[in-house]
């Protein structure tokens, strides 16, 4: 019985050690490499509610109920001291913390707010850069003159962009940014913004 439980604190520490790595790079690191290299790195973060961000909700969602019950089977068994329970109990804490974090820092509060108010959008368009065979990154943030997040993964071929991440009730500023082909960006263009209905 008492080899069953190491096993148990053990998957569960692996596992919550494996989810806390996968959220602080998603949300901390990931983004502080991109301003570094001024987005010319490929970023680890799922698109907002593309195919590949679900599929992660959906394994973190799994691997904080199978914390979840091996948390519980944890704390029934007879063979394991208080502080292992205390410590697995942290560690599965910490692990479901920063998964909720990633949710919202990744776009889950718009699929929220989505599903209450219908799904809002902003199209933007922008007049083609003069310069030939270039392609443009579309940037966010949440106040003026401040536009901390890159919007699109791949650069854009085209002069329109349609945001799906909006939330009701908050506004947002735009610019884009023109790259050529050696992944240079140019100068960020007039500043637009949209408040959300």
């Amino acid at each position: 019985m008492a080899q069953s439980s190491d096993r148990v604190v053990r998957m569960v520490w692996v596992l919550a050690a494996a989810v806390s790595a996968f959220t602080i790079e998603n949300i901390w690191i990931d983004p502080w490499v991109a301003r570094r290299s001024h987005h010319r790195l490929p970023s680890f973060v799922p698109d907002a509610q593309g195919t590949s961000w679900f599929l992660v909700l959906l394994m973190l969602a799994i691997g904080i109920l199978f914390l979840v019950a091996c948390q519980v089977l944890l704390i029934r068994a007879a063979g394991v001291s208080k502080r292992q329970k205390i410590l697995t109990s942290l560690a599965f804490l910490a692990a479901a913390i920063l998964a909720g974090g990633w949710f919202v820092k990744t776009g889950g509060l718009a699929l929220a707010a989505r599903r209450h108010t219908g799904q809002r959008s902003v199209v933007l368009r922008w007049k083609a850069s003069t310069t030939r065979n270039v392609r443009y990154n579309v940037y966010r943030g949440s106040s003026s003159r401040f536009h901390p997040e890159k919007l699109n993964s791949t650069p854009i071929e085209g002069t329109t962009f349609r945001d799906t991440t909006v939330v009701s009730g908050h506004s947002y500023w735009y610019v884009v940014k023109a790259v050529s082909e050696k992944g240079e960006e140019s100068q960020p263009s007039e500043e637009m913004s949209a408040t959300i209905p």
